[in-house]
């Protein structure tokens, strides 16, 4: 029997970085926790540094693995945690953890304790298999009404619930000199950013081949990569053999990736990743966006309103608007007061707090 008289919440996620799924990580135990819920978070993969972020929130941490990414062979580790805390809710954070509390679900219908189980999607289902484990929630949240209709062509999804995601600026701050000076960066020169995992979806070779076409214009521009994955050596090797690795900077983890965006000229995505991996952060800090086209991109920057939108094809147009944002001043400042509008009005913190509490039955 649990030790505490509080009513209990487990959500059960990835390790994440501080700003994109991290980020609203955060913000939703900082809400739970307001309503007086006593919330343990498992964490089923590592190295991002989120437990330490969590635990100095107020939340209960469990690390139940060492890998960076999500495997199977963990579950019994984490019904156990469920066993013993007997919650009454369970919130599965993101897709990779579908299949893991879907099949929870199941175990747990043959013990005493029963749960009310969430399943929470800041991107659609991408097989049969995830959106049959997903259906087996009680109730789905999802980040905007984009994942409704991408999920459309696999699964509806039934009971679904829209809870925006909040952009929040950071309050960190740090000279620009000490920052460049602890992570090797040139304080003269413009810095981009780019947040992503090293996957294929990322696209981050499209990203370096656009490196190599800004270079040819603009020798001023450094760009910071962050993101761990199974791609992170290929792409390092991929960018020495196109000569363009000096003005990269990659990182698989970055501690000071808070204290960034103050500094930051524009944000880099070239694939499809989860909140853009730094869209929201961005919004709040008034930085514009260059994208690729995708439902979700659109669905977050708007028509090309905080940022450009390009299509995937001719591949040169990428480089060609990030250089146009660069050296056109007027521009940068008129989308990103877009951006902070956004962060206003589509991405509002205390919207999302409330929709998030009502979606959960708070």
């Amino acid at each position: 029997m649990p030790s505490h008289s509080k009513k209990t919440l487990i959500l059960i996620a990835s390790d994440y970085d501080s700003v994109g799924n991290g980020r609203q990580i955060e913000m939703a135990v900082v809400a739970i926790l307001a309503a007086g819920y006593r919330v343990c978070v498992v964490l089923v993969s590592s190295g991002r540094g989120l437990a330490v972020r969590l635990k100095r929130l107020g939340a209960v941490v469990y690390s139940v693995s060492r890998r960076p990414a999500v495997y199977l062979s963990v579950i019994f580790e984490v019904a156990a945690i469920i066993r013993n805390e007997q919650p009454q809710v369970v919130i599965g954070w993101s897709i990779e953890t579908a299949f893991m509390v879907g099949s929870l679900r199941l175990l747990s219908r043959r013990s005493r304790h029963s749960w009310r189980y969430i399943q929470q999607l800041s991107h659609p289902p991408r097989t049969m298999i995830e959106a049959t484990m997903v259906a087996r929630a009680d109730q789905v949240i999802v980040a905007g009404e984009w994942i409704l209709e991408a999920s459309k062509s696999i699964r509806p999804l039934e009971s679904a619930f829209v809870v925006p995601p909040a952009a929040v600026a950071f309050d960190e701050l740090m000279d620009r000199d000490q920052v460049a000076v602890q992570i090797g960066l040139n304080s003269k020169k413009i810095w981009t950013l780019c947040v992503a995992p090293m996957i294929s979806t990322s696209r981050i070779d499209r990203l370096i081949w656009g490196f190599d076409q800004m270079a040819v214009v603009k020798n001023d521009v450094e760009h910071i990569v962050v993101g761990s994955g199974p791609l992170f050596q290929r792409l390092q090797r991929r960018a020495w053999v196109e000569e363009v690795d000096d003005s990269i900077h990659w990182f698989q983890n970055q501690p000071l990736l808070p204290f960034l965006f103050r500094h930051v000229d524009l944000v880099l995505q070239p694939g499809r990743v989860a909140y853009g991996g730094c869209f929201l952060e961005s919004f709040a800090h008034g930085i514009p966006s260059v994208a690729i086209d995708t439902p979700q991109s659109h669905d977050m920057l708007g028509d090309s309103e905080a940022g450009i939108l390009v299509p995937e094809l001719p591949e040169s147009e990428f480089a060609r608007r990030a250089i146009e944002i660069l050296e056109n001043k007027k521009l940068q400042t008129h989308l990103g007061d877009a951006g902070r509008q956004r962060a206003v009005n589509q991405f509002n913190k205390t919207v999302s707090a409330s929709k998030l509490l009502e979606s959960l039955g708070l």
